[in-house]
Protein backbone atom coordinates (compact mmCIF):
# COMPACT_ATOMS: atom_id res chain seq x y z
CA UNK A 1 0.00 0.00 0.00
CA UNK A 2 2.81 2.36 0.82
CA UNK A 3 4.42 1.73 -2.59
CA UNK A 4 1.15 2.51 -4.37
CA UNK A 5 0.89 5.74 -2.40
CA UNK A 6 4.43 6.74 -3.34
CA UNK A 7 3.76 5.87 -6.97
CA UNK A 8 0.65 8.03 -6.92
CA UNK A 9 2.54 10.97 -5.45
CA UNK A 10 5.32 10.52 -8.02
CA UNK A 11 2.76 10.47 -10.84
CA UNK A 12 1.25 13.73 -9.58
CA UNK A 13 4.68 15.37 -9.31
CA UNK A 14 5.62 14.29 -12.83
CA UNK A 15 2.31 15.51 -14.21
CA UNK A 16 2.81 18.88 -12.54
CA UNK A 17 6.31 19.16 -14.01
CA UNK A 18 5.14 18.48 -17.55
CA UNK A 19 2.53 21.22 -17.49
CA UNK A 20 4.21 24.39 -18.67
CA UNK A 21 2.87 27.61 -17.21
CA UNK A 22 1.71 29.86 -20.01
CA UNK A 23 1.98 33.60 -19.60
CA UNK A 24 -1.15 35.59 -20.28
CA UNK A 25 -1.16 38.35 -22.85
CA UNK A 26 -1.29 40.94 -20.06
CA UNK A 27 2.34 40.16 -19.21
CA UNK A 28 3.52 41.47 -22.58
CA UNK A 29 3.83 45.02 -23.93
CA UNK A 30 0.76 46.25 -25.81
CA UNK A 31 -1.15 43.13 -24.67
CA UNK A 32 -4.23 43.64 -26.83
CA UNK A 33 -2.29 43.97 -30.07
CA UNK A 34 -2.42 41.28 -32.73
CA UNK A 35 1.31 40.66 -32.22
CA UNK A 36 0.95 39.98 -28.50
CA UNK A 37 -1.99 37.68 -29.10
CA UNK A 38 -0.05 35.74 -31.75
CA UNK A 39 2.95 35.50 -29.43
CA UNK A 40 0.92 33.96 -26.64
CA UNK A 41 -1.32 31.76 -28.76
CA UNK A 42 1.16 30.44 -31.32
CA UNK A 43 4.56 30.61 -29.62
CA UNK A 44 3.09 29.32 -26.37
CA UNK A 45 1.96 26.11 -28.06
CA UNK A 46 5.25 24.25 -27.56
CA UNK A 47 6.95 26.32 -24.86
CA UNK A 48 6.44 29.35 -22.70
CA UNK A 49 6.15 32.32 -25.02
CA UNK A 50 9.36 34.37 -24.87
CA UNK A 51 9.40 37.97 -23.83
CA UNK A 52 10.13 40.32 -26.75
CA UNK A 53 13.22 41.50 -24.87
CA UNK A 54 14.74 38.01 -25.14
CA UNK A 55 16.49 39.13 -28.34
CA UNK A 56 17.52 42.33 -30.06
CA UNK A 57 15.38 43.39 -33.02
CA UNK A 58 17.81 42.00 -35.64
CA UNK A 59 17.81 38.59 -33.94
CA UNK A 60 14.07 37.99 -34.07
CA UNK A 61 13.93 37.16 -37.79
CA UNK A 62 16.39 34.30 -37.30
CA UNK A 63 14.48 33.02 -34.27
CA UNK A 64 11.14 33.23 -36.07
CA UNK A 65 12.49 31.35 -39.10
CA UNK A 66 13.97 28.64 -36.87
CA UNK A 67 10.70 28.21 -34.99
CA UNK A 68 8.79 27.95 -38.28
CA UNK A 69 11.09 25.09 -39.35
CA UNK A 70 10.54 23.33 -36.02
CA UNK A 71 6.79 23.76 -36.25
CA UNK A 72 6.77 22.33 -39.76
CA UNK A 73 8.96 19.35 -38.77
CA UNK A 74 6.68 18.55 -35.81
CA UNK A 75 3.48 18.77 -37.81
CA UNK A 76 2.21 22.06 -36.35
CA UNK A 77 0.66 24.57 -38.72
CA UNK A 78 3.16 27.28 -39.51
CA UNK A 79 2.38 30.96 -39.39
CA UNK A 80 0.87 32.48 -42.49
CA UNK A 81 2.84 35.31 -44.15
CA UNK A 82 0.64 38.01 -42.59
CA UNK A 83 0.94 36.41 -39.14
CA UNK A 84 4.72 36.28 -39.57
CA UNK A 85 4.79 39.96 -40.49
CA UNK A 86 2.61 41.01 -37.56
CA UNK A 87 4.53 38.89 -35.06
CA UNK A 88 7.94 40.01 -36.31
CA UNK A 89 6.94 43.68 -36.21
CA UNK A 90 5.67 43.25 -32.65
CA UNK A 91 8.78 41.43 -31.47
CA UNK A 92 11.12 43.91 -33.10
CA UNK A 93 9.20 46.91 -31.76
CA UNK A 94 9.55 45.60 -28.19
CA UNK A 95 12.95 43.91 -28.51
CA UNK A 96 15.95 44.37 -26.25
CA UNK A 97 18.10 47.37 -27.06
CA UNK A 98 21.04 46.59 -29.34
CA UNK A 99 24.38 46.35 -27.58
CA UNK A 100 26.88 48.94 -28.75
Amino acid sequence: MRVAGAAGVMAMVLAACTEKPQPVAREFPDPDSAGAVLLVERCGTCHVAPRPTAHVADGWLTVLNRMQMRMRSRGYPILEKEEQRVLLEYLQAHAAPAVK
